[in-house]
């Protein structure tokens, strides 16, 4: 009677260890819903499971209705300078058809962009590609390229891709989703309404075990200014730039969110006044000291601060506690903006 293979054979052939490798990064991939680190974690599996060179991913501007490679690891970076109409290079026909598709000869394929290697000044030979769909829309499209050894893709490469595809289009709609709930969609950090529930739970939290908690609210100085002499488009670049600057900066332990307009909260666990307005000043520094460039004009941009914190001014509701800090913002700016007002601790 012939013996069943054990793992450790099977391990090597080299379809099962690709499953083996599809299935470890997809518990990677459900783990996580940082949107970036995602589609990271998806090419850089894509590049494993499949032994390619280099693997991308294009996503649709709707506002264009243009592909865009947001992201591509193992080629040139310069892929990201390329934008393809639907039905446009073989992602774009992908995209259009709704179907996966394997290219062995992208030069003898009517559907590759020509362009995109005098770009990139990467050598496409051939490509697999597969469309990333949602309740029957397009959202983009994921690429493998160039097999390492010059074989060809074939037909279990394809079923393989599209599997691992589908599943990853899943975890991408659900961190989007998840993004939308929880994130302010211009600037990218938390939205007030993540940040209501984090800091109820967290004050809670702080008072049942009399801990430290610092909070720091801040509001960018003139801003209406900025709008209305620069434009919309100018204030909306202040906003995402101030707050990549700050998000940047801050401990992993903090919450940064943006609370309404220009104004933006900073809450800090387990940390004391002293070091909340250190902190707070170094922010006020940062943006002073920092170009806003837009359009070739420069925006002069600073921050006025208000500090409080738990210890000194402890209140029963997280509503009594942020009003404090928004107290010392109004104080900061009625003294002149471009500074740090701390809340005086209650005798």
């Amino acid at each position: 009677m012939k013996q069943a293979p054990k793992i450790d054979d099977l391990s090597r052939e080299p379809l099962v260890s690709k499953l083996f490798k599809a299935m470890e990064t997809m518990a990677l991939i459900n783990s996580t819903t940082d949107f970036n680190h995602l589609i990271n974690l998806i090419l850089k599996a894509t590049r494993e499971v499949m032994g390619v060179e280099a693997s991308s991913l294009a996503q649709i501007d709707f506002s264009t209705n243009k592909l865009f490679f947001s992201h591509a690891v193992g080629g040139s970076k310069k892929v990201k300078n390329i934008r393809l109409g639907i039905g446009e290079g073989i992602a774009g026909h992908a995209a259009s058809t709704k179907q996966p598709m394997i290219v062995n000869d992208v030069s003898a394929s009517e559907y590759h962009y020509k362009d995109a290697d005098r770009e990139t000044h990467f050598i496409t030979r051939r490509i697999i590609c597969v469309p990333l769909v949602v309740r029957d829309m397009v959202i983009g499209v994921i690429q493998g390229l160039n097999k390492i050894g010059g074989s060809p893709f074939d037909d279990i490469d394809l079923k393989l891709f599209t599997a691992f595809a589908n599943q990853v289009t899943v975890a991408l709609e659900n961190a989007r989703l998840y993004n939308l709930a929880v994130y302010d969609g211009l600037t990218g950090i938390f939205d007030r309404r993540y940040f209501n529930a984090w800091i109820t739970t967290e004050y809670a939290r702080v008072k049942r075990y009399d801990t430290q908690l610092s909070f720091i609210m801040m509001d960018i100085d003139h801003f209406k200014q900025v709008n209305d002499t620069h434009g919309h488009q100018a204030g909306d670049y202040v906003l995402k730039t101030l707050s990549a600057l700050i998000k940047d900066r801050i401990r992993k332990s903090d919450l940064f969110a943006r609370y309404g307009g220009e104004e933006l909260v900073l809450v800090l666990p387990e940390t004391e006044m002293k070091v909340a307005i250190g902190l707070a000043e170094r922010h006020r520094k940062l943006i002073e000291n920092t170009d806003f460039n837009f359009n070739n004009q420069k925006i002069p941009v600073t921050i006025s601060l208000g500090v409080s914190s738990y210890q000194d001014t402890p209140e029963e509701t997280v509503d009594k506690f942020i009003e404090h800090a928004d107290k010392m913002l109004y104080l900061a700016k009625e003294s002149g903006r471009n500074r740090v007002q701390p809340c005086m601790p209650k005798k």
